[in-house]
């Protein structure tokens, strides 16, 4: 059992980020890290999420044919992904 002053890291973690206002920015790394969950591991093979500014995800597409899929798949990524929050994460995802 723990005392009054023994913490977990991720609850300490939380605990920084809502007192200083740092949600987004913070959901916004999750985002990047958790890429493959959100399209697949196939997907993910030939794509590479390289970052979240301000709601807008840029990933990177070695395919072409994937990239045109993935565009025409952009709203169920975006549902998929600001499911997972309280708040929408990501506004936007532009597929290079």
């Amino acid at each position: 059992m723990k005392s009054d002053n023994q913490h977990s890291i991720k609850e300490l973690l939380q605990k920084f980020v809502q007192k200083n206002g740092k949600q987004q920015l913070y959901a916004e790394r999750v985002v990047v890290e958790n890429w493959p969950q959100y399209v697949g591991d196939v997907c993910a093979r030939y794509s590479n999420c390289e970052s979240v500014v301000n709601g807008i995800m840029r990933v990177k597409v070695t395919n072409a044919a994937l990239r045109f899929e993935l565009m025409n798949q952009k709203t169920t990524i975006l549902n998929r992904i600001n499911a997972d929050y309280a708040f929408p994460v990501i506004k936007d995802i532009i597929f290079m």
